[in-house]
């Protein structure tokens, strides 16, 4: 049996004659960013080019207009990797996420194991996920989505890399979060009769009121934002009819998010019997904390370092999380995480000073950084990769770390809240100082 490391040498070759296209892919999407779901003119490009390469493409999925799957498979049976390509812009900002680089650095490890899986066995699917910003009230998240419809059900492992200011990284914490609305309904009458109405927005007014007091007695680590998109306007002569708020609710673990949504729901019953104003509370989108899976990170780690890679240490990414106070970044990513073993790792742009979301973290996106943060991240994905197709016991040892995740409803897994349990000891070997 051929071993990973014979293959090593193939793959990276094959990176390298996908170069100039992986480029392509990325400068394309970069200069004409689309918001979630309207990106057509980026599926159809990742479509034809993974078309081009012997993939069979379906499209729409998941009732998801712009969404895709495209599938290589190898003559015999084997693990079914997926590599997830988002490809959707932020608003006046463009890809200052650089899922531009997301795009196309999944589209070149697809490519890259198209000929290598018909020796090894196995299947190859770049999935095109869009969407992930859910900018709209429309917006779920596209990967919230396709896991509620089935799409990754039969997949046994899932790779995507991300852009990002300072050292690469294979693992960092994203938090859960829930996007709502609050909106209450009155009735109307003159301001100077307004005994004679019901007013939304003194209701939505005192419901935020409410959450603040709340919020006294909540952890630190808990965070809670709004801004008010319907203020009942635009005369001030009118008892509003209507009010409506957008929150945003994000804590370090799913159990305390639950909880803490549930104690909002009471504020929002209690203001509508004390106001006679009809309140409602409506999910936009929810995104579920990522659950890493330690083997998958031990080979990406391995691999970037074999690179050359500066790579920043999982330990030491746990040590960070340890010592936040407030929540940082959420991603469709983690409702996958869940469902199968999966790894999203993160390769740099530049230093830590450049912050995603921002006019120059676009810039860097679009530029030679990432270009080259393309590239690199298509070949350790598909050497990644390469270790589950070409290595059975591998494989295995992923498959068999996701299931005790499962089994303890992921709420034991090592470097996570609530509980940090440690890393295993081989992993920690593993990830010790040459």
């Amino acid at each position: 049996m051929t071993t990973p490391k014979e293959y090593t040498k193939e793959v990276e070759e094959a990176v390298k004659e996908l170069r100039e296209e992986i480029i392509e892919i990325s400068r394309s999407i970069h200069q004409n960013p689309e918001l979630g779901l309207s990106e057509y003119r980026a599926r159809d490009l990742l479509v034809s080019k993974i078309t081009a390469f012997g993939f069979h493409v379906t499209t729409p999925v998941a009732g998801l207009e712009t969404a895709f799957l495209a599938r290589c498979d190898g003559e015999k049976p084997g693990p079914v990797i997926a590599f997830l390509a988002e490809y959707d812009a932020l608003p006046g900002l463009g890809h200052a996420c650089g899922h531009n680089v997301i795009a196309a650095s999944s589209f070149g490890a697809a490519a890259a194991l198209r000929e290598i899986v018909q020796e090894t066995g196995g299947s190859i699917l770049l999935v095109g996920t869009p969407d992930e910003e859910a900018v709209s009230e429309n917006s779920k998240g596209g990967k919230v989505v396709m896991a509620g419809k089935g799409v990754f059900d039969d997949i046994d492992a899932a790779l995507m890399m991300h852009p990002t200011g300072g050292p690469h990284a294979v693992w960092r914490y994203s938090f859960p979060l829930k996007d709502f609305t609050v909106s209450f309904s009155g009735k109307p009458a003159h301001y100077t009769k307004p005994e004679e109405g019901i007013n939304a927005l003194e209701s939505l007014l005192l419901f935020i009121n409410m959450a603040n007091a709340l919020k006294r007695s909540w952890d630190p680590d808990i965070l809670l934002a709004y801004t008010i998109t319907d203020g009942g306007g635009p005369s001030a002569i009118t008892v509003p009819e209507h009010a409506k708020a957008h929150f945003t609710l994000k804590t370090f673990n799913q159990p305390t998010l639950d909880s803490t949504f549930r104690s909002l729901e009471t504020c929002l019953e209690s203001v509508s019997k004390l106001t006679h104003a009809k309140g409602a509370i409506e999910a936009l989108d929810e995104y579920q904390s990522t659950i890493p899976n330690l083997h998958l990170c031990a080979s990406l780690y391995r691999n970037m370092k074999a690179l050359g890679c500066d790579v920043e240490n999982p330990v030491d990414s746990q040590r960070i999380l340890e010592r936040m106070r407030n929540p940082g970044i959420s991603t469709d990513f983690g409702d996958v995480s869940r469902l199968l073993p999966a790894i999203h790792g993160y390769c740099s742009l530049g230093p830590s000073s450049l912050v995603a979301h921002t006019p120059d973290f676009a810039e860097a996106a679009g530029g030679r950084p990432g270009n080259k943060a393309a590239v690199l991240s298509a070949k350790v994905m598909a050497l990644t990769a390469l270790d589950l197709l070409a290595d059975p016991f591998f494989a295995q040892a992923v498959r068999d770390e996701f299931a005790q995740y499962a089994k303890e409803n992921f709420l034991r897994v090592p470097g996570l809240p609530p509980d940090y349990p440690p890393f295993p000891k081989d992993m920690q070997e593993i990830y010790a100082p040459s």
